[in-house]
Formats: C-alpha cells, sequence, structure tokens
C-alpha cells in the first residue's frame, strides 16, 4: 500500500498515537526517495523508492484570515511545480508555473564548475492590488501592475556532503532585464498618478548552499543551509509618481534601487534524547534595501515555505495575507520543535521572534515609517496523504498584525492554512 492509505488507518486510530504504532529498525526516520516498510496499527505499509531528480507537482493552498485585511479573508494559491536535474546535476531546471505567475531557471554545465544560468520571470495578476497598513486596505492607491523579465549570466556549482541530489553550493550572477506595466484600478483615485511603463534592468547576486538530509515528506532532517540575494536596478523611462497618503512607499521617480536579503537554517536533534523522531528546526531571515518603493520593497508573507531546497529561502511571517507587509528592513528567527508521530505524519509547533520596517499611522494620521514587533506561534502538522499527495494543516497567533471587528482594529490576529500537494 501507499502511504495514502496509511493516512486513513491513523485518522481511525489517532487515539492510539500515544502508544508505539509503528514499527521502525532502530527508530530510524525514512529518508526522502528510499523506499521503506513499516507497521501502522498492525498494518503493514510499503513505500516505494522514488526518483528525487525527476519531480513534477501539483500544488494548491489556502490562508484563511477570520479578522485579516480587507479582501484578504481568503488567499488561495495554486501552482504546477517542476524540477529536474540531469546527469548528475550538470543540467537544472526548476520551474512554478501558473500562467498569471511564472518563476523559471535554468543551470548547464559549460566547464568543470562553471555554468550557464537562464531565469524566466513573468507576474501578470489580472486584478489591481492595494497596499495595506495596520490591516487597512488604501483603496485609494489601487493599481494593476505586471513585470516581465528574463535573465542570462554565469554561475559555479559543487556537489557538499551528503551528496544527495540537491546538497551543492552554488553561486551565480545574472543580469536580468524587465518591463514594468501599470494601470488604474476600480478604486484609484483621480489624483493618484500611476507610475509609467518602464524598463528595468538588474544585477542579480546569488548563492545557494544545501546539506540536508530530508524524511519522507522531503522536510529537513538534519544539516544546514543557507542563501544570499544581493539586487541593483535602475529603471528607464521612469517618471514621478503618487499624489496619495502612503508616505515613504509611494513616492517619487527613484530609479535606481538595491537589496540584499539572506537565510540560515539549520536541523538538529534534540538535546539529550537519542530518538531521531524529535527534531529541532532553527532558522534566521533577514533583509534591507536603499531607495525601495512600492514595486521594489521586500515583502513578507504567511503560510508556509516548505517544500523543495529554494522553498526554504522564503521568509514566513506568522499569519500575514500574501504579500502582505511591504519593509525595508526585517529580520526573523524560528524555533521550531517537530514530532515523527508516525513515519508520514509530523506535528509541528514554532515560535517566531520578528521585527520589520512597516507604514503605521501616526497622531495625525499621516502614514509613516517604523520597526515593530510581529512575534508570532505556529502549531500544525504535515502528513502524506492519498493518490501520493502531501497535505499540511497549520494554525497560527501574531501578536503584532491588526484584526478587525466591527470596524474596530486591534493588535493580534489568527489565521489557518491548508496546503494539498499532489505528486505525478
Amino acid at each position: 500500500m501507499r502511504a495514502g492509505r496509511a493516512f486513513l488507518l491513523c485518522l481511525l486510530g489517532c487515539c492510539n498515537l500515544a502508544r508505539p504504532a509503528v514499527a521502525q529498525a532502530e527508530d530510524r526516520t525514512p529518508r526522502a526517495g528510499e523506499a521503506f516498510t513499516g507497521s501502522v496499527f498492525g498494518r503493514t505499509v510499503d513505500v516505494p523508492a522514488r526518483d528525487r531528480t525527476r519531480v513534477t507537482e501539483l500544488w494548491a493552498a489556502l490562508q484563511f484570515l477570520p479578522s485579516g485585511p480587507e479582501s484578504r479573508t481568503l488567499v488561495p494559491q495554486a501552482a504546477l511545480v517542476l524540477w529536474r536535474s540531469r546527469n548528475g546535476g550538470e543540467e537544472r531546471v526548476r520551474a512554478v508555473l501558473l500562467g498569471i505567475y511564472d518563476d523559471v531557471r535554468w543551470n548547464r554545465k559549460l566547464d568543470g564548475t562553471l555554468e550557464s544560468v537562464l531565469t524566466f520571470e513573468n507576474t501578470a495578476l489580472p486584478w489591481a492590488r492595494s497596499e495595506f497598513v495596520e490591516g487597512r486596505r488604501i483603496a485609494s492607491e489601487e493599481l494593476q501592475w505586471s513585470v516581465v523579465r528574463a535573465g542570462v549570466g554565469l554561475g559555479t556549482r559543487f556537489t557538499i556532503a551528503p551528496s544527495l541530489q540537491d546538497n551543492a553550493v552554488e553561486a551565480a550572477l545574472t543580469y536580468e532585464p524587465g518591463v514594468l506595466f501599470f494601470r488604474r484600478g476600480s478604486d484609484t483615485s483621480e489624483s493618484f498618478q500611476p507610475p509609467s511603463d518602464a524598463y528595468e534592468g538588474r544585477v542579480h547576486g546569488r548563492v545557494r548552499a544545501d546539506a540536508f538530509e530530508r524524511n519522507l515528506l522531503e522536510l529537513p532532517h538534519g544539516g544546514f543551509g543557507a542563501g544570499l540575494d544581493a539586487f541593483w536596478a535602475h529603471r528607464a523611462g521612469w517618471r514621478d509618481w503618487g499624489g496619495g497618503p502612503s508616505g515613504p512607499h509611494a513616492a517619487d521617480g527613484t530609479r535606481s534601487w538595491s537589496a540584499i536579503s539572506g537565510y540560515a537554517l539549520a536541523a538538529l536533534p534534540v538535546p539529550f534524547v537519542s530518538s531521531e523522531r524529535h527534531r529541532l528546526l532553527v532558522s534566521a531571515y533577514g533583509g534591507a534595501g536603499s531607495n525601495l518603493d512600492r514595486f521594489s520593497t521586500l515583502r513578507l508573507s504567511g503560510g508556509s515555505n516548505a517544500g523543495d531546497f529554494e522553498s526554504l529561502s522564503q521568509p514566513i511571517l506568522p499569519a500575514a495575507a500574501f504579500d502582505e507587509i511591504a519593509t525595508r528592513g526585517y529580520g526573523i528567527l524560528n524555533l521550531e520543535y517537530r514530532f515523527e508521530a508516525l513515519f508520514f505524519l509530523f506535528l509541528h509547533a514554532r515560535g517566531t521572534l520578528a521585527r520589520a520596517d512597516r507604514l503605521r499611522s501616526d497622531a495625525q494620521g499621516r502614514f509613516v515609517s517604523r520597526a515593530d514587533w510581529l512575534n508570532g506561534v505556529t502549531v500544525g502538522l504535515t502528513s502524506g496523504f492519498l493518490w501520493s499527495s502531501t497535505i499540511e494543516l497549520f494554525v497560527s497567533r501574531n501578536f503584532g498584525l491588526e484584526s478587525e471587528s466591527a470596524g474596530v482594529f486591534s493588535a493580534g490576529r489568527n489565521a489557518a492554512y491548508v496546503s494539498f500537494t499532489k505528486s505525478f
């Protein structure tokens, strides 16, 4: 049977989780891609080996913010995810495809550790977007804006321990020309001047290091990972824009900007506990920029960054809506305990310390940029499911973000998140 059938057995017998339910040799956690045979409540479960160099997944998620920002109560997301690694990693393609959003990266070995890099990015959402300040939507500055961007450059890559298909250090420098497009929304104020369509060329320096062993559901089990992204960009044909109230993020005709962000993660055993079923995960994220405006600022979202090696680079802020927090600087520290209840079922408890620069209202009702604490807690589970799939269920509480009730805003916000990933 596949792990998904075992999930139903787990639900029927979940009251017995406190008793030893899974027979595993020496309590060893099954690793990603390995064949595995275990037993759940007396039933034998066979998990076949899986080729991790060729991945096709359909992913869908829904975030529920019962008292979140206007128009963000339910936030759906979806994408087709492709990963191909050929000839021992000499040629690699990673693609996240949706049509209205696409992100593709293709690396190919040239000589030794030198490789060529091609990229493509497309964001063309067919609806207008607004900024949010303390949970309130700034409808008067609503805009429909899109970007199409390609890239070309050179990189280097070499394998590191434990020498699995995603364990490597890679670095690249690319030039990424793009075009920005802007249109008014239905609620845009007549006094608000949209930006002009413009060319934006940027230089992107990128580093990734991955030395993780992963469990059956591709979650980091042991080891470390780290990364860095640095950008310098210049716009041509850019003119002054704005005229609304959003202060620093709705400003002027700034033509050049720069930003840097990085992360580091470690998956560790729990001190004084010999079983592999108990793990600690420590992660840190940070970023800052110069001359950032609404269309280049760093963004923080809620949800999950579980998935492949690149997904780990995304900072997650508990209970934030998608791209809700526009920031010129942030720092996030996470400490998570994870328990392997069954070989395909993992329980999570995470605490988050976060501080970010964001727009706030002052005593006169003007918008000013100010650094705030946005700490939170998250609990949930990740599990194998039917049809070669994985589900995530999480609930979060953020003590700094705002909630709205009957037109009154107060500190503290709850959120629920569910995702479903089907492998083909």
